[in-house]
């Protein structure tokens, strides 16, 4: 079919499902893909209903089972999953039950619990009346009703018509991360990296796990339940990323979706090494993409995931105002820190000898584990030490973090050895 027509088609079948708004805990937006596009369009659908039943007349979660049961028909099948596909879609909400959500939460003494939830607990088709009764299982409603902080708001219309289970979960992270989100972590802020706002950095093991392609083993029997898949970055750029990437372009551009997104590969782990991480860029009606209206490709401009403007315009401050801000200041531990970061960039051997000079300086001065986490890292949140080679980086350190910047509080450590010396050094022990 020519590629017009299959167009006109598509928006056609846009234009039969109504849009509105349902919010899910952010809980289920965080959790790892189990289900696949047809079961989610369900989990879409019987929202919906949760909605209509209990959030619209401000209601709690039931104490009594039977009001977790709702009433679908072959109509509401053919929503779900097309008019062509009711007997697929009945297959399907039989099979609900059988597949559990992965959920983590916190209990109220701070202990972190994994556990698992079924969307569905039970299904009847009821011959005689010629419709179906689904319920919904209690452990999954206190994520649909009574939410008031930590969910995210989507259109199930726009996530019903998405074509992949992959899509369906990058518009859910878009609108979570959609509006005045800005990325930060206690790391970030005391490196002074201010990230563009609606720019999310992810790492590609965070990201694995969001999208379920690890390998997965049961925690009790160390079974292998799931193999992995796209194991590297350009596997899951073209099978993921670019998929999803085109298609909510494809509805944004045709108003049936307020979202969607670039991306580019982050700093990778020293000359040639694999891609560490993924930069997501964000764009909505209301911050739309500045310029052109296509996936950021070779020769534009580039992307730039930070504020640079206001980390040069930053109030400068003296090195003890530094020391004083560092969220390290004054803690346990300071030691075992300074270990893991030389141990990033440098031999066991170099290690050793720097931790024993550091340490000979802590005798006199206690602030000085805190000073060597200050300048290592400064140094990290810098663009250039970011992307550099694994080499590059650990001169870096010893040449100028360890032997120059520290001298802004009144001391410094020689490197143990010339730089070509420790060419041979990197060789026996790198």
């Amino acid at each position: 079919m020519p590629k017009r027509r299959t167009e006109i088609y598509q928006l056609i079948d846009l234009a039969k499902i109504h849009h509105e708004n349902v919010s899910w805990s952010n809980v289920i937006i965080n959790s790892p893909i189990s289900y696949n596009l047809l079961e989610r369009r369900a989990m879409y659908f019987l929202s919906a209903e949760v909605k209509h039943k209990f959030v619209e007349k401000g209601l709690g979660v039931p104490d009594n089972w039977k009001e977790l049961y709702f009433y679908l028909n072959d109509n509401d099948l053919g929503i779900i999953g097309g008019k062509k596909n009711v007997p697929r879609t009945y297959e399907v909400l039989c099979s609900l039950g059988k597949k559990f959500v992965p959920i983590v939460k916190t209990t109220p003494d701070g202990r972190i619990m994994e556990g698992k939830a079924h969307w569905v607990d039970a299904f009847f088709y009821n011959q005689e009346e010629d419709h179906y009764v689904v319920r919904i299982s209690p452990e999954i409603m206190p994520y649909l009703i009574n939410l008031t902080q930590d969910f995210t708001s989507f259109d199930i219309g726009t996530a019903m018509k998405l074509r992949s289970k992959y899509s369906q979960k990058m518009y859910e992270l878009c609108c979570k991360y959609g509006g005045n989100f800005r990325y930060s972590t206690p790391l970030t802020k005391t490196q002074g990296i201010i990230f563009k706002k609606r720019v999310i950095p992810i790492t590609l093991d965070d990201f694995r796990k969001i999208f379920n392609l690890e390998e997965i083993k049961d925690t009790r029997t160390g079974k292998v339940k799931k193999a992995s898949s796209f194991r590297n970055f350009n596997s899951i750029r073209c099978n993921i990323l670019e998929l999803a990437q085109n298609e909510l372009l494809w509805m944004y551009q045709n108003q049936a979706s307020d979202y969607w997104f670039d991306f580019q590969a982050g700093p990778k782990a020293g000359r040639g090494g694999k891609v560490q991480s993924v930069f997501i860029y964000i764009y909505s009606r209301s911050h739309p993409k500045e310029g052109s209206l296509q996936p950021w490709q070779e020769g534009d401009l580039p992307l730039d995931p930070y504020e640079t403007e206001k980390q040069e315009h930053r109030e400068k401050r003296t090195p003890a105002q530094k020391l004083h801000s560092n969220v390290w200041y004054g803690l346990e531990h300071q030691e075992e820190v300074v270990y893991r970061l030389l141990s990033r960039y440098l031999t066991k051997k170099e290690v050793a000898y720097y931790m024993m000079k550091i340490c000979e300086q802590a005798r006199r001065f206690k602030d000085s584990y805190t000073q060597v986490i200050q300048v290592i890292q400064e140094k990290e949140s810098q663009k250039k030490f970011m992307n550099g080679t694994k080499q590059y980086k650990r001169n870096n350190i010893m040449d100028y973090v360890l032997r120059k910047n520290l001298q802004d509080y009144g001391w410094s450590i020689e490197p143990p050895t010339s730089r070509k010396d420790r060419a041979k050094q990197m060789d026996l022990f790198g």
